[in-house]
């Protein structure tokens, strides 16, 4: 370690006595700094780069260039080279706290608000303000050394470089590892240019240089520095390297992601989630993945969607909201490491599909369940426990010749005048369908002829005080048949019914065959 000490004193002292060498080095550095202050100022006019914070660091390191070559001229002058001195100490506090906002700036999506920029530069404030004093008061720094050799103040600017090194770095290597590895080579760049920074410094304080060795360092941190960080953000301009970071995404999701062990414990989830609109009760950890979904169904009194198991049907605070579970392996190279739970909210796509699958089952015109529900409810009934099956048919009168003589909508007031009849008096658990355009069916299970009597009756009773302009009185002619037993064909008993329709609207018809359900297929 000697050696590299004394390595460094010799090459002080033949920089000391070339001048010329010692000069060239400062206005190189002054000039690269220059040169890519207005390279930044460009793009910034251009608007393709955000540069301000990079501008904000070159200015500085121009001024130390500058005044480093002030120093000779003003030197001959006491208290004027005292005060250049001031100068270049101050730049040399600023520095580093500039090089970490911006790389704050680079690849964090936090804003940098006055709050941050009173908090990292009191600091430097509070030290300038120190060596400013010792300049008007000589007496006040002389005494205040630490371990016999290191004044108090320098080693307090040697702490808080630390800090600032540290959290710099930090910055960089928590979007670096979130990073994907074809995003990560301007991040390489701002850990080079950190790092020239840091060896820098770290000469200075671990060998305790001669001040011309001291600030040779400087010189090559600086020009290696800011080429590096220039090349960064056109590599990978903060907004790029912003987006790219996984914690950004995550918690810039309109979904709820939660991590699943092969368990079935959650282990994570994105607890910044943007799904503002979706009140969920909020995991808890090593919770099993069922008991927090039964927790969801118990604090929002949800329900299972009927179309699909990993749908939930839950009530917000405002409205009804559906919730769409989807589940991804997470694994690698055949590895299965556990799950990912997506959360969605499919509300208006639900709503969608309520409405396509009514417009499917139901009839437009009267709200009645139409042709595919009444297939699909003929299917259901089918069975031991519904039987006997009251099956009532039902013809509306005369809409052939009222939709000829006035028009179909005229036909469609008397057909909506009839069916409001119809479920007026439909008994309770009665399915009634529009499986034509005058047919109408009501199956009820476990019921007799008495009720379909009754129902008919009331019906027909109702319509006669009915009176439509230009059409009349509606009327509907029904016929009605049981179905005893699950041996009998459904179809067979429906023709029994239709007839006894016919029978009472007019023998001149001819048999209808809406009502019959095609017979299920034979593999």
């Amino acid at each position: 370690m000697e050696y590299i000490e004394d390595a460094f004193y010799l090459i002080g002292e033949q920089l000391e006595e070339g001048s010329a060498v010692w000069v060239l080095l400062f206005v190189f550095t002054l000039a690269v700094a220059v040169i890519y202050f207005f390279r930044g100022l460009y793009v910034c006019s251009r608007r393709s780069v955000e540069s301000q914070s990079f501008m904000a660091l070159c200015a500085p390191i121009i001024a130390w260039a500058f005044l480093f070559l002030l120093e000779p001229f003003w030197g001959i002058y006491h208290d004027e080279g005292t005060w250049v001195y001031l100068g270049i100490v101050s730049v040399e506090f600023i520095i580093p706290v500039l090089l970490m906002l911006h790389i704050w700036k680079q690849v964090s999506y936090l804003p940098i608000t006055k709050g941050v920029l009173i908090k990292w530069l009191v600091v430097p404030a509070a030290l300038i303000a120190i060596e400013a004093m010792k300049i008007v008061d000589p007496w006040f720094g002389s005494d205040y050394e630490i371990f016999g050799q290191v004044p108090a103040d320098m080693l307090a600017w040697n702490i808080f470089f630390i800090v600032v090194t540290v959290r710099s770095f930090l910055l960089c290597f928590n979007v670096f590892y979130q990073m994907p590895k074809h995003m990560r080579r301007s991040t390489y760049n701002m850990l080079g240019a950190i790092s020239a920074f840091a060896i820098a410094r770290g000469l200075r304080m671990y060998f305790i240089l001669p001040e011309n060795i001291a600030d040779v360092a400087d010189i090559v941190a600086y020009t290696i520095a800011i080429p590096l960080l220039f090349g960064a953000f056109f590599i990978a301009n903060s907004s790029n390297v912003i987006v790219t970071s996984r914690e950004f995404v995550f918690s810039s999701l309109s979904t709820t992601v939660i991590t699943v062990s092969l368990k079935g414990n959650i282990l994570d989830w994105n607890h910044n989630n943007k799904n503002g609109s979706s009140p969920l009760p909020n995991p808890k950890y090593k919770e099993s993945y069922p008991d927090y979904r039964e927790r969801i169904i118990d604090v929002m009194g949800g329900t299972v969607s009927t179309h699909d198991e990993n749908i939930l049907c839950v009530q917000g605070p405002d409205r009804e909201y559906h919730l769409l579970f989807t589940w991804h392996d997470i694994s690698y190279h055949g590895r299965k490491f556990g799950y990912l739970v997506e959360i969605v909210e499919i509300t208006k796509s639900y709503s969608k599909l309520r409405r396509i699958e009514a417009m499917a089952y139901h009839d437009t015109l009267t709200g009645l369940s139409n042709r595919n529900a009444y297939i699909e409810q003929v299917r259901q009934m089918s069975e031991a426990d519904k039987m006997p099956l009251l099956i009532i048919v039902g013809d509306v009168n005369n809409l052939k010749k009222t939709n000829d003589e006035h028009g179909h909508l005229a036909g469609d007031k008397m057909i909506i005048a009839i069916t409001k009849t119809i479920k007026k008096y439909a008994p309770d658990g009665a399915f009634v369908a529009r499986i034509g355009g005058d047919e109408i069916v009501l199956l009820m299970a476990n019921a007799n002829g008495d009720e379909a009597e009754i129902f008919i009756s009331k019906v027909n009773s109702s319509l006669e005080k009915i009176d439509i302009p230009e059409v009349g009185r509606p009327s509907i002619s029904w016929g009605y048949s049981i179905m005893r037993s699950i041996s009998e064909d459904y179809n067979d008993v429906f023709r029994m019914a239709d007839a006894a329709m016919l029978e009472t609207k007019s023998k001149m018809h001819k048999a209808s065959s809406s009502g019959l359900v095609p017979a299920p297929s034979r593999k």
